[in-house]
């Protein structure tokens, strides 16, 4: 059985687009005479369409290019069968829609199979629109016993969402003798995604009743997403074909009987798996999200530091150095070698320079004085003055105000998509201006601190001076970050460990570090573990919890960004922003 694995980048609602990448799959399957073409969930309208479902003019759309398909197959190698997700009406009881996959052959669709298990947590909300299937599909392909399965009905990465798989399809597939399960999916990246598919589905190893998984999965990004692709082929532990290929769609061919195995026995070779780089996700997801969105070119501010220096070279790599635009905007409190550094990263990206001085105590000095033009003791800012009580913090805040100003004046008038550049351990704690993440994308909103200088020590054209000195936002004479907050090889593992396990409590923060030591969660574990045994440990992670409860507000506003963990501050983690438990 030969088998064409269809790995490729849809868009909801881009029928045609959608359309011309499943065609380009069926006639190189057709040309390499295959038994099977096979694409991801739901490769028709794309995945995620959310609410465009209720559109009844997108599901007729999704149907007339099933039509399509259908009619195209009458004209290829008369043994090819495509599998191919759609979205189907349920004229029946219960919710309007099922996830469908159609198997086709020689212009006639030969069965239909509809998802079972629908998840509905983090971003996944499938049951709002889907009403679940409760058959198999068990059909003949070059006399091989074939069963067809979609995304979640082989597996579930939240282990503690009450997932039930007792009698799922694939023990039941293996119950009636199927040889090959052909898996549908469009499953979105989080960290060690490529690794837990491989290991959490089983596939017969040891049994009487090996199966052959051929799992195809959607590549490039939708909106905050990030599918990774890395579509396999596993059979009894050893891993016959795995494709990293994330920036162009990929129709390898693969020929099951003759395969030789790329790795024997997964559970013990990870290391020789080629799992794709955490970098090149962020690339690729931004640059669908500006090519997508009908953008080519990107602005940012520049600072010198770090994050914005991350964001540049994500940028550049994305969409073409000469398409990026870097702002310098120094104050007053701007050091010297900030804007060297800046100025040194631009120069080794060839990405263009512009420095536009801000001059915040001249804007400060204006509105002060208009705003103090009543003085009954009523009136509010007459009220502050007289007590003194004036926020002194907001004169800082209002060069990053300025700052956020110009950027988007430069996105407005010249035609440049905006970005952010604020990390996941910041936007936790409401470490940033509000409306700093305003823009319209941020490429590192769920990178934690540790992670952007791992990634930035990789990059030689990002000047070694931006990682090895103290991160600040210079918004205060001498002013770091870590002075504000705690050091970030501190504060990385708590706001992980709140956000992403829901640990709320010190003591259930200790057993989390001593559960995680080993995985990278921070970049000094032994200063972890030296201030947990501090006196001030537990009053600084109240603080820290407290925090992260009460900037829900700030974080709510921003723009959407990539998630690349289990819990992103997104359309996945649904906190109300008006409580009192935080």
């Amino acid at each position: 059985m030969k088998v064409c694995l269809g790995q490729i980048d849809t868009t909801p609602g881009d029928f045609d687009g959608n359309l011309a990448r499943i065609i380009a799959g069926i006639g190189k399957a057709s040309e390499a005479r295959c038994d099977v073409v096979m694409f991801p969930e739901l490769a028709i309208p794309g995945y995620l369409s959310q609410d465009l479902v209720y559109d009844p003019v997108f599901i007729e759309r999704n149907l007339a290019v099933l039509d399509e398909i259908v009619r195209y197959t009458a004209s290829v190698h008369p043994g090819l069968h495509v599998v191919v997700g759609y979205i189907d009406r349920n004229e029946g009881i219960g919710k309007p829609f099922f996830n469908t996959a159609a198997v086709i052959t020689a212009g006639s669709v030969v069965t239909i199979y509809k998802k079972q298990h629908l998840p509905f947590y983090d971003v996944f909300d499938e049951l709002r629109y889907y009403e679940p299937g409760n058959q198999l599909k068990v059909l003949d392909i070059a006399g091989c016993k074939v069963g067809i399965a979609i995304c979640e009905d082989l597996w579930n990465d939240k282990g503690a969402d009450d997932y039930n798989y007792v009698g799922n399809p694939l023990s039941k597939y293996r119950e009636q003798g199927v040889e090959v399960i052909l898996s549908l999916n469009s499953s979105p990246y989080v960290h060690d995604k490529g690794w837990q598919r491989l290991n959490l589905i089983e596939t017969g190893k040891g049994t009487d009743s090996p199966v052959t998984l051929v799992y195809v999965n959607q590549r490039g990004g939708q909106d905050e997403l990030v599918f990774d692709g890395q579509s396999f082929i596993l059979r009894e532990g050893q891993l016959l074909h795995f494709c990293n290929e994330l920036f162009d769609d990929s129709y390898d061919v693969v020929d099951l009987e003759n395969a030789s195995p790329v790795v024997s026995d997964v559970s013990q070779n990870r290391e020789e798996i080629p799992f794709v780089k955490l970098f090149d996700l962020l690339v690729v997801c931004l640059r669908d999200y500006v090519k997508k969105s009908g953008f080519s070119q990107v602005v940012l501010a520049s600072s010198g530091g770090v994050d914005s220096a991350l964001v540049c070279k994500i940028a550049c790599e994305a969409v073409g150095a000469k398409n990026v635009h870097a702002i310098r905007m120094p104050s007053k409190f701007s050091s010297e070698h900030s804007r060297d550094d800046a100025l040194q990263l631009h120069e080794n990206l060839g990405c263009w320079d512009y420095e536009v001085p801000i001059d915040h105590e001249s804007v400060l000095e204006l509105l002060n004085q208009k705003f103090k033009t009543h003085d009954d003791s009523k009136n509010l800012v007459a009220k502050v003055f007289q007590e003194d009580s004036y926020a002194a913090v907001a004169d800082e805040n209002i060069q990053a105000r300025l700052r956020d100003l110009y950027v988007m004046h430069f996105s407005n008038a010249y035609g440049a998509m905006p970005l952010s550049t604020g990390n996941k351990t910041e936007s936790a704690c409401g470490y940033y201006t509000h409306f700093d993440m305003n823009f319209s994308f941020a490429p590192i909103k769920d990178l934690y601190k540790f992670q952007i200088f791992d990634i930035a020590r990789q990059h030689p054209d990002i000047p070694p001076n931006i990682w090895m000195k103290a991160p600040s936002a210079e918004l205060a004479k001498d002013q770091t970050d870590e002075s504000s907050l705690l050091p970030y090889a501190i504060l990385d593992p708590v706001v992980r460990s709140y956000v992403e396990d829901y640990e709320s409590t010190f003591s259930g923060f200790q057993s989390w570090i001593e559960r995680h030591c080993n995985e990278p969660i921070s970049s000094d574990i032994e200063l972890v573990r030296t201030w947990l045994a501090s006196s001030k440990a537990e009053l600084d992670f109240e603080r820290i919890v407290s925090l992260i409860g009460r900037m829900e507000y700030k974080r709510r506003q921003t723009c959407p960004g990539i998630k690349v963990s289990k819990v992103a501050f997104g359309i996945g983690r649904r906190i109300p922003i008006v409580e009192k438990w935080s």
